[in-house]
């Protein structure tokens, strides 16, 4: 499989100190139509759930890129939980600023017995080794009692072992939407790391998946379905099976699902989609900045077209933004029915908190990207973020965004 991987580097996650204290105190697809129309958001219900498990991890597989200095390997931890498993899917994405360190995306599900959860961050770790330090990463979704999960997870070392602590609200009352599709359209990739990529349409409407093989039957899958200028992005880590429908954590939406979490579920012959969702109530905040690339690596070679590059943030104009640093990564995968996904994720460092932001675009695509979770000031975030480029190695982020 060719694969094209475009990587910017930016800030860790960070997290206000108050936020610590409170984590360690709680130690696809095309429709002919939408059955359940949109409604206007009313203000809803949250339930917080404040928890701790303890995790260990009792295996780990290394999928190399080829580059000597790490950048691209993939890593797939697993192990288990307190009544449920834990598996973390790692990327290299920049050296690290430390000796002997790199810059990891790191996507976190646990599975428990009633629902799992999903939380994400690009952290600097040891290099090829498990977290040595304590990480707060952004909770961006789950399902079951957890769907339409946000706030932090704060992940600390304890001997060999790891304290996950939740600090979470999720919506109570959820509404409904089902989509009908055609046959979806499937291109295969063989190997642990290498991924399938499937499509189907119908009339305006469309969706994508992007699973990569994570091996031992277990993949990572991005689903994003289309609506005309309107998008619906979930994720999940499962083991699919034939005859069996895969449940999704929905981590965001754009245009009229701006702000959507909850549950997506793909039916087992990939023809429909059933939605549990939210969206928030009220206006949301405009915020707008300038991202500026200021480091790039350049490589041709082993995994296709690659770039890794750094960058900083600094405020629009009139804006009183707070300045600091981000990352962003791009992984573009081969064309189906003439479109080419590119899985996006940015990761804004501000000097208060991270805002993480991801989804699926299409080559040539100018429609924005769902905003999913954050820490501090930006802890559990969700809107959309449209980016512009401004010149050569300068983008204009504009966002809408509740919390």
């Amino acid at each position: 499989m060719k694969r094209t991987i475009a990587l910017n580097r930016a800030a860790l996650t960070r997290g206000a100190p108050s936020l610590v204290a409170t984590a360690l105190a709680a130690t696809a697809l095309a429709a002919t139509a939408l059955v359940a129309p949109p409604a206007a958001a009313a203000p809803s219900a949250l339930v917080k759930k404040s928890f701790g498990v303890m995790a260990e991890f009792t295996g780990q597989q290394i999928v190399e890129s080829g580059r000597a200095d790490g950048i691209g390997n993939l890593t797939i931890d697993i192990g288990k939980v307190d009544g449920g498993t834990v598996t973390t899917v790692s990327r290299v994405v920049a050296p690290g600023k430390k000796k002997d360190a790199e810059l990891r995306d790191t996507q976190t599900q646990v599975q428990l017995k009633d629902g799992m959860i999903l939380a994400q961050a690009v952290n600097e770790d040891p290099v090829g080794k498990l977290p040595k330090t304590l990480h707060i990463l952004p909770v961006t979704g789950g399902t079951g009692a957890y769907a339409s999960a946000r706030g932090t997870l704060l992940v600390r070392p304890i001997g060999d072992k790891y304290l996950m602590a939740y600090d979470i609200f999720v919506d109570k009352d959820l509404r409904k939407a089902s989509f009908a599709f055609g046959a979806p359209t499937t291109v295969r990739g063989t190997g642990t790391g290498s991924a399938t990529v499937s499509r189907a349409v119908q009339d305006a409407r469309s969706y994508i998946s992007v699973s990569t093989s994570l091996g031992n039957a277990r993949a990572s899958i991005d689903l994003q379905v289309f609506d005309g200028e309107s998008t619906l992005f979930a994720r999940t880590v499962t083991q699919p099976k034939s005859g069996r429908a895969i449940a999704f954590a929905l981590l965001g939406g754009t245009g009229q699902y701006a702000g959507a979490r909850g549950e997506l579920t793909l039916s087992a012959d990939g023809r429909a989609v059933d939605v549990r969702y939210s969206t928030p109530a009220g206006k949301s905040k405009p915020l707008s900045w300038i991202n500026k690339q200021t480091r790039s690596y350049d490589d041709s070679g082993v995994m296709g077209a690659t770039d890794y590059s750094s960058g900083s943030i600094t405020p629009v104009s009139g804006q009183k933004q707070p300045k600091g640093d981000y990352f962003a990564s791009e992984l573009t995968y081969p064309a189906i029915d003439g479109v080419t996904p590119i899985v996006a994720m940015i990761e804004q460092g501000f000097a208060t908190g991270t805002m993480l932001i991801t989804g699926i675009r299409i080559t040539g695509g100018t429609l924005p990207l769902p905003v999913v979770g954050g820490t501090g000031d930006y802890g559990g975030a969700a809107g959309s973020v449209r980016s512009e480029a401004v010149k050569t190695g300068l983008t204009r982020e504009s966002a809408a965004f509740w919390r």
